[in-house]
């Protein structure tokens, strides 16, 4: 009974050991975006935000087109992103993907204008935080 104990103590130990350790790293991200925001100018932040704006609105359209089955998909919590993803392309109409084209070259273009804005210091900053980002979509350590 009492090595039974141990090994479960041993167990929860561990668990709060590397929950407190994401958490670390999370704020560690997150104080280094709202340092980089800090630095941005007023028309930069404009740019910036109107950029998450974007995003958002265009999945409020995007997912306003789906049928049942999409949208099945896009709630099935058992999936990952990448994996709805793959289940959701093969199902969408020529709209839809045209919608997701168009969305496309319209945030490329966004960013691109975005970072024309940044100062060298502020790119490499911006270029870091979404090296990071990619890596932690990637399953990758960065």
């Amino acid at each position: 009974m009492r090595s039974i104990l141990v090994v479960v103590f041993a167990l929860m130990c561990s668990v709060f050991i590397s929950n407190a350790q994401s958490e670390e790293a999370l704020g560690k991200r997150g104080k280094k975006m709202t340092e980089f925001y800090e630095s941005l100018s007023e028309d930069q932040k404009s740019l910036f935000d109107n950029q998450k704006e974007l995003r958002e609105q265009h999945k409020a359209d995007i997912e306003a087109t789906f049928s049942e089955e999409q949208l099945e998909i896009v709630n099935n919590d058992d999936l990952s992103k990448r994996e709805r993803r793959k289940a959701l392309m093969p199902t969408m109409t020529e709209d839809q993907r045209k919608m997701v084209k168009s969305h496309r070259e319209t945030m490329r273009s966004n960013n691109e204008s975005f970072k024309a804005s940044l100062s060298e210091e502020q790119l490499l900053a911006y270029e870091n935080l979404r090296k990071r980002k990619k890596g932690k979509k990637r399953g990758g350590r960065h």
